[in-house]
């Protein structure tokens, strides 16, 4: 008996679902038919039971990103959701069920589309995955924004299967989308450098410090050409951001040098800021220390004087504990009391130019 109620209960909804359908529905939703098992599933249910079934359906299909993935079969399930929702208590059960039975078939159609749009879109969408991890989004909003927008028209030919001059539109979307990656990157790695190099250009730096200038501009140029080569080597990218930074750093600090000096000489100043420098750069060199040529001259000298202090003082300290000083110890403190005299002397040039 309750075999013969059900299927009763079937075919009455079977055939009253072509007609009793909500007509929002978007075209994908009109195509898809309802089946047996779905009814059924339903059937049982009473109308509120059924709408909180469907809603639940309907939240696991957001977060599963159908919207996204196949856009056109969840609006019209949310569709069926919404109108179901407001008129559930003013229409027959059998209506009810039919509708959310419909959206439930819709969501069924959906889930396999997305899989399908996932096959047929592999690069693109890992792109877009790498666009998101570069933060693309942030730095070029617009860009990004465009670039999305033809992914969704190629989600949306893809689930309305109109895939006319697909292929064309996707190796088109994917030097966009490589293009706009490359360009992000050498932003966020070389950004800090050229506001930099703007801002000593924009002092008179192609005039007072031309050399040095130049030579950030060319680091800079290459650096961007090297991480178009590899945009996604980190290492290599760090690399490049470093190098052009320093070459900025050195430029802007070369050039207000030559702006203390200029008046003091006849002849062109940034050769003698060159010259401060490099004496500077071998004694750093000669204690084992780094290039500090991104720092201005004094905090150079100041730093070197620091590091030829803490060397010899932990000489002083290994003797101590020795006992004795071998001969390589006491010709590396000749060399580090040479270099403080060096310091000292390059100090008091700075000061009588400065006065």
């Amino acid at each position: 008996m309750h075999t013969q109620k059900h299927q009763a209960w079937v075919v009455i909804f079977g055939g009253l679902l072509c007609l009793q359908l909500v007509g929002c529905a978007t075209n994908v939703g009109k195509t898809v038919k309802v089946s047996d098992e779905q009814l059924a599933k339903f059937g049982t249910l009473s109308a509120a039971d059924a709408l909180a079934a469907l809603e639940t359906r309907v939240n696991e299909a957001m977060k599963a990103n159908m919207p996204f993935f196949a856009p056109n079969y969840y609006r019209s399930a949310s569709e069926i959701l919404s109108d179901t929702r407001k008129s559930a208590e003013k229409k027959p059960k059998d209506e009810v069920i039919g509708n959310i039975a419909k959206a439930d078939a819709i969501l069924d159609k959906g889930q396999t589309m997305m899989a399908i749009v996932q096959s047929r879109l592999v690069n693109e969408l890992a792109l877009k995955d790498q666009l998101d991890k570069d933060n693309v989004g942030k730095v070029f909003p617009k860009e990004y924004e465009n670039s999305i927008g033809k992914l969704s028209n190629l989600i949306e030919k893809i689930e309305l299967e109109k895939t006319d001059n697909l292929d064309k539109d996707k190796i088109e979307l994917i030097k966009t989308m490589q293009a706009l990656d490359v360009r992000t990157i050498q932003y966020t790695a070389l950004h800090e450098s050229e506001v930099l190099n703007e801002d000593t250009r924009s002092k008179d730096g192609e005039e007072q410090a031309p050399a040095t200038l130049a030579e950030a501009l060319r680091i800079y140029l290459d650096a961007g050409n090297r991480i178009a080569q590899a945009p996604h080597d980190e290492a290599l990218v760090q690399r490049a951001g470093a190098d052009t930074l320093f070459a900025a750093r050195h430029a802007r600090y070369v050039n207000e040098r030559v702006l203390i000096l200029q008046n003091k000489f006849k002849e062109a100043v940034e050769p003698i800021v060159l010259e401060e420098e490099k004496r500077l750069l071998d004694i750093s060199t000669a204690l084992g220390h780094k290039d500090l040529r991104d720092q201005s001259i004094e905090n150079q000298a100041g730093e070197i004087a620091q590091v030829a202090g803490e060397v010899l003082q932990g000489q002083h300290k290994s003797k101590q504990e020795i006992g004795a000083v071998n001969n390589q110890s006491k010709a590396f403190e000749t060399r580090l009391n040479e270099a403080n005299d060096t310091i000292r002397q390059v100090n008091t040039k700075l000061a009588e130019k400065d006065t």
